[in-house]
């Protein structure tokens, strides 16, 4: 199997025919493109979402906290708490561990969350520390939103930027390699989109004003989130590639590696659709939330994306292209 995230052809045959017994408490099961598992405690749900980091060296332990509760945001909710499981290789340190925790310890204050728990382990299964967390947030029964809810007719929004999360990791873990290129100033505003990940405000300022469908814009960036909102909701999607904001210093940094901002991991923006549109982005506006209108869900399943006229198939990375970018960057620190 390639590097990156499970192909959905995979999943199908090898993941979700084997996931226990549907408990009746259990009102969001798991499934393609449903981020967030959503579990009925009468009046209010609990839901609960787990992710790794295993792309980013440096800011590893802040991005593992926001990753994980961006995911709970996208279903309305509020964030609680997350569990962390940290595995470092034998070569590691007290000072590796204690870094990582004073990360996350950083992030969840932040963002207004504990760190529950969780498991940390000294292990010769893996060359460099992997963190994964588990968040749990809480939300009323009759508010909480999914990822398969779209509908034709629904406009579809995205929050910020395109790119920002892989932006910030290349700019920090190959900064050397970058800086003969692309200057200093740009770099280092790069570097500070970590600021930026979160879409906790995003998701519940939106949720607040009536929306079909959220989705956050993680691996596979844009267009693997596309997908699988659409997959997930049984509709098509048309998107605008004229209208996706993506910003110079995203651009600079893809253009160094040949990659392609739309399949680039894209935490800190939401992707939204509503039936409604612009009162979606004039409430996220008030909250200084920059938001775009970047498409149309539509019926059917075709999803295509329009540049310069042309309509083509809007299909998902094979894998996102911050891994390609890795590579590249890993045998420029060699020469």
């Amino acid at each position: 199997m390639k590097i990156g995230k499970v192909p959905p052809e995979l999943l199908k045959k090898a993941v979700y025919p084997f996931l226990g017994i549907n408990r009746k408490e259990v009102l969001v099961h798991s499934g393609f493109g449903e981020d967030c598992s959503v579990i009925d405690f009468g009046e209010y749900v609990a839901v609960a979402s787990s992710d790794p980091i295993t792309g980013a060296d440096r800011n590893s332990g802040y991005l593992s906290v926001l990753v994980c509760c961006n995911d709970i945001a996208a279903c309305g909710a509020e964030p609680l708490g997350i569990l962390v499981t940290l595995l470092l290789p034998p070569d590691s340190g007290e000072d590796t561990l204690k870094a990582l925790m004073e990360s996350i310890h950083s992030a969840a204050g932040k963002i207004g969350i504990e760190v529950l728990g969780g498991h940390s382990e000294i292990t010769p299964a893996v060359t460099k520390p992997v963190i994964s967390s588990t968040a749990i947030g809480i939300a009323r029964k009759d508010e909480y939103v999914t990822s398969s809810g779209a509908r034709p007719g629904d406009d579809v929004i995205v929050t910020k930027a395109l790119g920002l999360e892989g932006s910030a990791v290349l700019a920090s873990d190959f900064e050397d390699v970058l800086k003969g290129s692309i200057p200093v100033e740009l770099l280092k505003k790069a570097q500070g989109f970590i600021e930026k990940i979160s879409v906790i405000q995003d998701g519940l300022t939106a949720a607040a004003t009536g929306v079909s469908a959220m989705h956050d814009i993680t691996e596979g960036g844009l267009l693997g989130a596309c997908y699988e909102l659409a997959e997930a909701s049984g509709v098509g999607v048309e998107i605008y590639g004229d209208k996706l904001p993506v910003l110079p210093e995203t651009r600079s940094i893809c253009g160094f590696f040949g990659i392609n901002p739309l399949g680039l991991i894209s935490s800190g923006s939401m992707l939204i659709c509503a039936p409604d549109g612009q009162r979606v982005i004039n409430a996220l506006e008030k909250k200084s939330i920059p938001a775009t209108m970047v498409g149309k869900i539509t019926s059917g399943n075709h999803k295509i994306i329009i540049l310069d006229g042309t309509r083509s198939p809007l299909n998902p990375p094979e894998r996102d292209e911050l891994y390609r970018a890795i590579e590249i960057g890993k045998q420029l620190q060699i020469k």
